[in-house]
Order: C-alpha cells, then structure tokens, then sequence
C-alpha cells in the first residue's frame, strides 16, 4: 500500500536463483555444549573421554592401562593416553581437587587423596552393612561350605533355595553364577564381596560347618 513490494508475491526466476537455503539440521557439536558455557573442555574430546572411563573405573580398583583406553578410542595411540592422563594429573593438582590421577603398576587410577581417604572409608563401611534373612543365610552357607553348588544341588544339601533369592545374592554380589567353558551345568560360587561383608580373606577361614558359632 505503501509502494514497496508485496511481502507475499512469489520471487522472480532469477531471484529464486538467488535464494539462500539455510540447513536447519542442528550442530552436533554445539549439542554437546551447554548453552551458557562456551568452554571447550566440556566437549567430548579424548581428554574427557578418558576422564570419564578413570571415573567410572575398573572393578576392584584396578587400574586402566592406556593400551585399553587407545584400544577404545580411534586415532589414539598409547603414549598419548599417558601424556593425557599426566595433563589430568596436573590439572586436578593445579586446582586443589579433593581426588587425583595416579599412575599405578602399569596403568591409571582415579582416586581420593591421602587426606580425603578417611571419608571414603566412612562411606564405604555404612555401604558394607548387608541384611540378610534367615533363608539368605542358609542359602550362603549351603555354598559356602559346599561350592560349586548346581541349581539342583540345593535340594540335596537340604535348603529350600527359591530362585528370588539367588537372584537377590547375586545382585548384592555375594554369589555369582558361573557357566563351565564345556557347556555344564551352571553353578554358584561365593565372591570376594562375601568375603568382605563376613570379615575373612579366604573361604579357608570359615569355620567347619559342625563348629558352634563363637
């Protein structure tokens, strides 16, 4: 109305030539940024992966060699890890971080610092506290005492193992289920964990099962 042009008309041939198409796909990259923090070192990048697998860690605490790692990344090689880890090592060391990076036997770990071990410990003990029922108890001494213990094993032994409560020792890490490499039957075995919640360092130290409890 006012002599411009109609916003609403069709472009000419050789202006729709000239129309730019914008790619509303989104930034992979910018996906993995947070949208207030343009910081790099939050990207995904070997650096952070690695931090990442030292977090989680390896069962037991043991460490993570950087052959694994590089094994896992692409375009990594061994040394690199190293050299990524020991940058981990002095960053946390630069910021006074209540954890730190250390090289052990022929890998890494991720770990408390010698002044803050105290109250891992804390935490780890409260965690070690495991209830367990009397039917529980009679099922971990039937293996204890008896191990490897097939499924239909029990019946023998004269305990009235329900599947429920295999299936609840196993998930609490106190018995594992083992399957021979011949194709036998599977059986059920004690673990470490077990060891650890009733305070001995080897099933040698249970007592015989005719033995009076002290």
């Amino acid at each position: 109305m006012m002599g411009t042009a109609d916003p609403y008309s069709e472009p000419a041939a050789d202006e729709a030539e000239s129309v730019v198409r914008v790619d509303a796909s989104p930034d992979l990259d910018e996906a993995f940024a947070s949208p207030t923090d343009d910081d790099a070192s939050c990207r995904v990048s070997p650096l952070t992966i690695l931090e990442a697998m030292l977090f989680v860690g390896l069962p037991g605490g043991r460490p993570v060699t950087s052959r694994t790692v590089a094994g896992l990344m692409r375009s990594v090689r061994p040394q690199e890890v190293d050299e990524l880890a020991e940058e981990l090592r002095r960053r946390y060391l630069a910021d006074n971080c209540p954890y730190e990076v250390a090289a052990v036997q022929d890998g890494w770990v991720m770990r408390l610092r010698p002044e803050f071990r105290q109250f891992g410990t804390i935490i780890e003990s409260r965690i070690r506290q495991v209830r367990l029922d009397a039917e529980s108890l009679e099922v971990l001494a039937a293996v204890a005492w008896n191990q490897p213990v097939a499924r239909d094993g029990f019946v023998e032994l004269g305990c009235d193992a329900r599947p429920s409560t295999l299936r609840a020792l196993i998930r609490r890490g106190l018995l594992e289920l083992v399957r021979p490499d011949d194709g036998g039957e599977p059986s059920y075995r004690t673990t470490s964990r077990f060891l650890e919640v009733f305070k001995v360092s080897s099933l040698a130290e249970l007592p015989a099962p005719d033995e009076p409890p002290k």
